[in-house]
Formats: structure tokens, C-alpha cells, sequence
């Protein structure tokens, strides 16, 4: 009778080691991009920052951009040109587990005449998703979505 108590104790708790693990790498990533193929690559992009971007994480969106052959700047609002056609905004969330890293990144592309939203691309990655990837892999995953290269 003991032995048994122990091995459905050790069964469960196998199983919920497992089931922790798997669940400690999740990560997921969406998006889209309503633009036209020719309107997407010839069009000129702004990446505004926000009021509390301490990282600059505008400018990381702007190379990301421009790597993939986009005309992109970035910058205050305020400094935003007046002839841009797509202003980016972003929105992201950090966590700390023993350092600090992007947990989510939601990257909008909005028609500068109106603001609507015209394309987005999200990561989320929990903490062990995360290991090994900077800030710069999390904004390439989410421009993918919308830019693939």
C-alpha cells in the first residue's frame, strides 16, 4: 500500500514537472499587414516613441525596418514629418525573472492621414522562450509578420 501511495505520488509529480516546463516556453506570434505588396516597400514609415521608451526601442524598429529595405525614420512625435505616409507605434512590456526582458511587443502600422490601424505584428515570449534573445530578435519577429524578409 505505501509503495503504491509513493509511485502515484512520483507519477504526479513527474507529470507536473513536464507540464511546467512545457509551459514555461511559450510564445506566440501574430500579424498582418492590409497594405499592398508595392504600397508596403515604397511607402515612407515614422516609428514614434513613446513618452517612456528608456531603451529607444523607435530606433531598434527603424533599422529593423530599413534592413528589410523600408524607408523608416523614428523620433518624437512631435519631430514627425508632415509628408510621412505610415506612422508606427509600439507598445511594449517587460518582465523581470533573474534579468530584465521584452515579455510582449505589439507593433502597429497606422495611416498617418487618420491613424487607422492598417497592419500590426506581436511577439510574446515567456522567460525561458526568451533566453538567449535580445530585444532586436523580439522586434524582427514581429516585423515579420508584416515585412517577412
Amino acid at each position: 500500500m505505501k509503495n503504491a501511495i509513493v509511485s502515484v505520488s512520483l507519477r504526479v509529480l513527474a507529470i507536473g514537472l513536464v507540464g511546467l516546463s512545457v509551459g514555461a516556453c511559450v510564445g506566440n506570434v501574430s500579424g498582418q499587414l492590409t497594405l499592398p505588396a508595392e504600397q508596403a516597400t515604397t511607402a515612407s514609415y515614422y516609428v514614434q516613441r513613446h513618452d517612456k521608451d528608456s531603451r529607444d526601442l523607435a530606433s531598434t524598429i527603424a533599422q529593423s525596418m530599413q534592413k528589410r529595405g523600408l524607408q523608416a525614420t523614428a523620433g518624437v512625435e512631435s519631430a514627425r514629418p508632415a509628408d510621412v505616409a505610415y506612422v508606427v507605434t509600439y507598445v511594449d512590456k517587460w518582465m523581470w525573472d533573474m534579468r530584465m526582458y521584452l515579455y510582449n511587443l505589439r507593433i502597429d502600422v497606422r495611416d498617418a492621414k487618420d491613424m487607422s490601424i492598417v497592419g500590426y505584428g506581436e511577439s510574446m515570449q515567456s522567460s525561458l522562450k526568451a533566453m538567449g534573445q535580445t530585444h532586436e530578435d523580439i522586434v524582427d519577429n514581429a516585423l515579420d509578420k508584416m515585412f517577412p524578409r
